[in-house]
């Protein structure tokens, strides 16, 4: 009795405390690239504070409110663009632990006779950690690189460090000025270009865990659909985040990319099927799940590549290319485009929640909402508060390698730790 006394107050206990500090009080975050800089650095160790933004309620999707992200503060969130269930099917898969630096573990209760019940989501649900520049109601654009914010120019976090010399349309350097929705807001979708709808599915899928929501995209030639369409001369800029089309168009023509720049156009055939599938559901599974995977405890590996919305535009500006080629008298091709959820179309929407827009400070080197859309407050987790370790970017340090510990007093930046994250 002594002994369980003992196990329980020296072991237990705090391990039962430090469970429910981490599930609800604090996330640990590690920086993984230079999106932040020069606030964040790749290798900088932080700390987030959950219980700011709200208090997560055991076994649901909801949260006790306490106040939401302003403009200028740093937050760290779950990124919109992959699914936060395996196989976008919550019902399926059961949720059993996270990892952190090792993933996500879930349950899957439907698992085919000689399948892994176990499943391992190594590399996500990714959180990403952004600036919040503008939330529900107001209105952002980028020009030329510039944040406007309610018609005003915000120099908030900079350009990158790093600036490309050449200035275009992708979202890095132009978005129209949009107004962040509001809950309660009903969107019409009849009006939206695709890339607005793909921005639309993107907050449906955050704020409807339990649905399937679906982005459908078809080409007709007099109300007749073009199954199997291609394109003989189909143009894309080569751009960092378009790799999936920049990839594809150099698979499909056995293009040898050499000589080739940022900014240059690459020209070849190309499936509209490409975009059909990418979209569908907006991500594809990077395992083959009827491949055996090697993970750990025996579980079956999962992970996923997201679809950027963005190369929309180049299939709607290729449609219209096409169009243009054709005599006066030939039809001409029109590219439609549609929502479905739980397989039902759908023509509108009503914002559930509070919405924000997110930016990294090294601008012109961030993957952010200009790319991926609006990120609701279900999938707000923490905000930034302190650095609590850092270490150089090239460091050999390795934690579950004792040997590599002796280059830490020279790979740790001293001048980091403790520095509280600030507020732009």
């Amino acid at each position: 009795m002594n002994f369980l006394k003992a196990f329980i107050r020296e072991f237990a206990i705090p391990i039962a405390s430090a469970l429910v500090v981490i599930a609800f009080a604090i996330q640990a975050f590690k920086i993984p690239s230079g999106s932040m800089e020069d606030t964040l650095f790749e290798g900088d160790f932080l700390l987030g504070l959950k219980f700011v933004y709200g208090i997560s309620i055991p076994f649901s999707h909801s949260k006790i409110p306490v106040s939401e992200p302003d403009v200028g503060e740093v937050v760290i969130f779950r990124y919109p663009g992959e699914p936060e269930y395996p196989d976008y099917d919550i019902k399926r898969y059961a949720h059993i632990a996270n990892a952190l630096m090792f993933g996500n573990f879930f349950w899957d209760r439907q698992a085919p006779n000689g399948s892994p019940k176990l499943i391992h989501y190594a590399d996500g649900p990714k959180d990403y950690i952004k600036r919040c520049v503008a939330k529900s109601g107001q209105k952002v654009a980028v020009k030329e690189g510039r944040l406007f914010l309610d018609g005003v120019e915000n120099p908030m976090g900079g350009l990158g460090k790093y600036t490309e010399r050449n200035r275009g349309s992708s979202p890095r350097d132009y978005i129209k000025e949009i107004k962040v929705p509001e809950p309660g807001e009903t969107i019409s979708f009849d009006s939206l270009s695709v890339h607005d709808l793909w921005w639309i599915r993107s907050l449906m899928i955050q704020e409807m865990p339990d649905s399937l929501v679906e982005f459908n995209i078809s080409l007709t030639r007099d109300e007749l659909e073009l199954q199997d369409w291609v394109f003989d001369d189909f143009r894309a800029p080569i751009e960092y985040h378009k790799y999936q089309l920049f990839n594809a168009i150099i698979n499909k023509n056995k293009i040898i990319p050499q000589g080739l720049n940022y900014g240059d156009t690459i020209t070849g055939k190309l499936d509209l099927n490409f975009f059909r599938k990418m979209v569908r559901t907006g991500f594809l599974p990077r395992h083959n799940p009827n491949m055996p995977q090697k993970s750990l405890f025996g579980s079956r590996l999962v992970g996923y590549d997201a679809f950027d919305g963005s190369q929309l535009e180049d299939l709607k500006a290729n449609v219209e290319f096409e169009n243009a080629r054709l005599d006066p008298d030939v039809p001409k091709l029109e590219l439609k485009w549609q929502i479905l959820v739980n397989g039902n179309p759908v023509y509108k929407y009503t914002v559930k929640d509070r919405v924000y827009f997110m930016m990294g400070d090294n601008r012109d080197n961030s993957l952010d909402s200009r790319y991926w859309g609006f990120v609701s407050a279900r999938n707000i987790k923490a905000k930034a508060f302190i650095i609590y370790y850092s270490l150089e970017k090239n460091s050999q340090v390795e934690l579950l390698k004792p040997w590599t510990w002796i280059y830490l007093p020279k790979d740790i930046r001293w001048s980091r730790i403790a520095r509280i994250i600030p507020l732009i």
